[in-house]
C-alpha cells in the first residue's frame, strides 16, 4: 500500500496524468457532488478539509459539504484511502483538517507519518470500540460535525499565523537574529502599503478577483457583496475577528509572502493598521502602569522546541498578525488538547510587554468587537518583534513554558536602512517599490510573478511598464535567462530615451542593466561601452555624487581588474566609495557590493589582510539586513573561507568551511542562475587552486 501512496505522492507533485486520474475516478463514484471535487486551482486560504468516506453518494452530502465550505471553503473528497493520502501528502502551504466515516489501526498508523493533519474528525454514530485519543473530535451527527469544525476554526485562528515561521525552519544551524532581513521586508512593505493611494477601484478589484475565486460557494459570495457594498475603514477589525474570507485570505498571503494577492487588500490592510493604531492609544492609557503578560497556545515538533532552546537571547517575530490572550487558562486548555500528531510539542508562550520601554510594537484590546469576548483577545499589528528569555519544560504537564519580551532591537537594527528606503519611497513608485523588495530579497519568481500581474492589468502607466521593463531584465538576469533579459533591458532602453520629454536617468539605468549582462556573457567591449554611455546619460541629468553613478563606476572598476589594468580599477572603486560614504546609509546592501568588489580586487593583487577585511565588512552588512538564506550571505561566507585558507589561518578556515555546506544548499535552492550555483560549489571544492572571485555589479533601483 505505500508503494501505491508514495506513487500517487510523486503524480501529485509533478502534475501527471495520475492527478487527472484521480479527479476522473472521484467524479465517477460521486456524481451527485460536482462542484468540491473539480477544483485544480490553488487553495488560496489557510486550511484545507479532506474528507474520506466509503459513501458519499447520497442526498445529504451536497447540503453537509455547502455548510461546511461556509466555514472552510476548500474541501476535497475521496472514496478511495490511497488516493486520499497522496493528495494530503501533496499538501506543503496549509494545514489539513481530516473527515472519516471510519477509522482503523492502520489507517491511524499511517495519518502519524502525514505531518499536514492537524485534525482528525471522525463522522459516524457507530462508537462500537474505545476512541484513539488522536480523534480531535467524534461526530455523530451533521449538525455535530458542523458544531466541531466551526469551533476548530476559531480556535485555529489565534494559531495560524502567529509562529508560521518555524514551520520552515529546515537547518541545524540557524540563528533566529539572522531572520531580521525577512523583519525587514515586512516592515518596509508594511510601510509602503501606507504609501498606497486609495483608490476607490480597490474595493471593486478585489471583489472581482474572489468572486471568480469563490464562484461556487454562495455563503462567501454574500460576504464579498456585502462587503463590497457596505464595508467602511472603521470596520477593518470586525471583518478580520469575524472570520470572513478577508480574515482567511490575508494570514495565508502573509504567510507564504504572496504579494500579488495581499495587493489586492492594500487598502483593508492599510485600514485595519490605522484601526489598530485608534485602539491602541486607549489600550495604552489603560495598560501603562506596569508590564502586561499575555498568553498564546501552540504545537511544534522537537526540532522547534530545539530552536527555541539554541535561540535563547535571539529575537523571533511573526509574518502576520499575531493573536493573544489576557487569560492563561484559555490559552492552556486550547494547547492541552489531543494533538493527531504523538511526537508534537506543546508549547505555552507568555509574553511580557512593557509599554514604557516598547515603542515600535503595535497592539490592542479587541474584545469588544468579538462575539467570543470571554477570550480577552489582545492583536499584535504587522512587524511585532520579540526576544526569547527562556524555554523550560514542565514534565508533570507535557508543557513547554517559552518566555519571550516585547522588544525594539528589530527596529533598531534596521532603523537606518528602513530610513533611508522609506525616504526614496516618499518620490518612489510605491507599486513598483514591492517588486524591488522581492527582488532585493532573493524572491526572484515570486518578484517575476508580481510584476506579470501588474503588467498585464489596468495600473501601469508608460513610464511605469517601462520600469517593468527593467526589472523583469533584471529578474531574467538574476535566473540566468541571459537572451530574455536583454530583451527586456533593450525595451526598458528604448521607451525611456523615446519618451517625450526623454526620460535619460532611467534610460541610463537601463543601459548599465546591459552592460553587466554583457559582462556576465563575457562579451567584455561591449559591456565597457555600455558602462560609459550610462555614464555619459547620467551626466546630463544628475550630479555626480549619485549612488547611481558610484554603481556604474564599480562596474567599470570590475573590467579594469579583470583586464590587471589595477590603478584605474583602484581609482574607479575609491571614486565609487566616496560617493557611497556621501549617499547611503552604513548598512545599504550596494556598500556591501563595493566592499565585496573591493576585496576581490585586493585578492587579485595576493594583498589578503585587506582583502579579509573588506570581505568581513561586507558580510556584516549583509548579515544586519538580509534574510539568513540569500545568496549574498552565501557568496560572503565563501569568499571569507577562501581568503582564511590561503593565508594559513585554519581554525577559521575550518571555521567557516563547516558552515559551507549550508550556504551551499541555500544558493542550490535559491534562484540564482545556473552558472552563480557552479561557480559556489567549484569554490568549495577549489579553494587551494584557484583566487578568482566572483565579481558583483551594480544594478540600479528603478521606481
Amino acid at each position: 500500500m505505500f508503494t501505491k501512496v508514495k506513487t500517487a505522492i510523486h503524480s501529485f507533485r509533478n502534475g501527471s496524468p495520475y492527478e487527472r486520474q484521480i479527479t476522473q475516478s472521484t467524479v465517477q463514484n460521486n456524481e451527485i457532488v460536482t462542484n468540491y471535487q473539480k477544483r485544480t486551482d490553488k487553495n488560496e486560504e489557510d486550511v484545507t478539509i479532506v474528507w474520506l468516506s466509503k459513501d458519499t453518494n447520497n442526498t445529504k452530502t451536497q447540503s453537509l459539504i455547502a455548510a461546511i465550505r461556509s466555514i472552510n471553503d476548500y474541501i476535497q473528497v475521496f472514496n478511495d484511502q490511497d488516493e486520499a493520502l497522496a493528495y494530503i501528502e501533496s499538501i506543503f502551504e496549509e494545514k489539513v483538517w481530516l473527515i472519516v466515516d471510519y477509522l482503523s489501526d492502520h489507517l491511524l498508523n499511517i495519518l502519524e507519518a502525514l505531518k499536514q493533519v492537524d485534525s482528525l474528525f471522525l463522522y459516524t454514530s457507530e462508537t462500537s470500540k474505545e476512541l484513539s485519543p488522536r480523534v480531535t473530535a467524534l461526530c455523530p451527527t451533521e449538525q455535530q460535525l458542523i458544531d466541531e469544525i466551526k469551533h476548530i476554526r476559531r480556535q485555529i485562528n489565534n494559531q495560524m499565523t502567529a509562529f508560521s515561521i518555524y514551520n520552515q525552519i529546515k537547518t541545524e544551524k540557524i540563528d533566529l537574529t539572522q531572520e531580521v532581513g525577512t523583519f525587514l521586508f515586512f516592515e518596509l512593505f508594511k510601510v509602503a502599503f501606507r504609501k498606497l493611494p486609495k483608490k476607490s477601484e480597490a474595493k471593486k478589484l478585489m471583489a472581482s478577483k474572489y468572486r471568480n475565486y469563490y464562484a461556487d460557494n454562495p455563503k462567501v459570495l454574500e460576504e464579498i457583496v456585502h462587503f463590497e457594498h457596505d464595508y467602511k475603514p472603521h470596520e477593518a477589525l470586525q471583518w478580520y475577528i469575524n472570520n470572513s474570507f478577508i480574515y482567511r485570505l490575508i494570514n495565508k498571503a502573509l504567510c507564504t509572502k504572496n504579494i500579488s494577492s495581499l495587493c489586492c487588500f492594500h487598502f483593508y490592510i492599510k485600514d485595519l493598521s490605522k484601526q489598530l493604531e485608534k485602539e491602541f492609544t486607549k489600550f495604552k492609557k489603560q495598560n501603562s502602569s506596569s508590564p502586561i503578560q499575555l498568553y498564546s497556545g501552540f504545537k511544534t515538533t522537537r526540532e522547534g522546541i530545539k530552536n527555541f532552546e539554541r535561540n535563547i537571547g535571539n529575537l523571533i517575530f511573526t509574518h502576520g498578525y499575531l493573536s493573544t490572550t489576557r487569560q492563561r487558562r484559555l490559552a492552556y486548555d486550547f494547547v492541552m488538547k489531543q494533538s493527531m500528531q504523538s511526537d508534537e510539542e506543546k508549547v505555552l508562550f507568555e509574553y511580557t510587554v512593557d509599554l514604557n520601554h516598547v515603542t515600535s510594537i503595535t497592539l490592542a484590546d479587541i474584545s469588544e468587537y468579538n462575539k467570543f469576548s470571554d477570550q480577552n483577545e489582545i492583536l499584535f499589528d504587522l512587524g511585532a518583534v520579540f526576544k526569547i528569555n527562556s524555554c523550560v519544560y514542565n514534565a508533570k504537564e507535557n508543557l513547554w513554558l517559552v518566555k519571550v519580551n516585547a522588544t525594539d532591537e528589530g527596529f533598531e537594527v534596521t532603523s537606518e536602512y528602513i530610513k533611508y528606503q522609506t525616504s526614496k519611497m516618499a518620490e518612489s513608485n510605491i507599486i513598483l517599490v514591492l517588486g524591488h523588495l522581492l527582488i532585493e530579497m532573493g524572491e526572484y519568481d515570486r518578484a517575476e510573478k508580481y510584476f506579470n500581474t501588474i503588467l498585464h492589468s489596468s495600473i501601469p502607466n508608460d513610464e511605469e511598464i517601462s520600469c517593468i521593463y527593467y526589472h523583469m531584465g533584471r529578474i531574467y538576469r538574476l535566473k540566468g535567462d541571459y537572451e530574455r533579459a536583454l530583451e527586456f533591458l533593450k525595451q526598458a532602453y528604448e521607451t525611456h530615451s523615446e519618451a517625450r520629454p526623454s526620460r535619460l536617468t532611467s534610460a541610463a539605468k537601463a543601459m548599465n542593466a546591459i552592460g553587466i549582462v554583457h559582462m556576465e556573457q563575457n562579451n567584455v567591449q561591449q559591456a565597457i561601452d555600455s558602462f560609459e554611455c550610462a555614464l555619459k546619460l547620467y551626466a546630463k541629468t544628475i550630479q555626480e555624487h549619485h549612488p547611481d553613478v558610484g554603481g556604474t563606476l564599480i562596474n567599470l572598476a570590475n573590467i579594469y581588474c579583470e583586464r590587471e589594468q589595477y590603478e584605474k580599477a583602484l581609482s574607479c572603486f575609491k571614486r565609487a566609495e566616496y560617493i557611497y560614504e556621501c549617499s547611503l546609509p552604513p548598512n545599504h546592501p550596494n556598500k556591501a557590493i563595493l566592499l565585496n568588489n573591493l576585496g576581490n580586487f585586493y585578492l587579485h593583487q595576493r594583498q589578503l589582510n585587506l582583502a579579509l577585511n573588506a570581505y568581513q565588512q561586507a558580510f556584516d552588512i549583509n548579515e544586519k539586513i538580509l534574510p539568513a538564506n540569500h545568496p549574498d550571505i552565501a557568496r560572503n561566507k565563501h569568499n571569507l573561507s577562501k581568503v582564511h585558507i590561503m593565508i594559513c589561518d585554519r581554525n577559521k578556515a575550518d571555521s567557516q568551511l563547516q558552515q559551507a555546506p549550508e550556504y551551499s544548499q541555500v544558493v542550490a535552492c535559491s534562484s540564482m542562475e545556473p552558472a552563480k550555483i557552479n561557480l559556489f560549489v567549484s569554490e568549495t571544492s577549489q579553494v587551494h587552486q584557484s583566487s578568482e572571485q566572483p565579481a558583483e555589479m551594480i544594478e540600479m533601483a528603478e521606481y
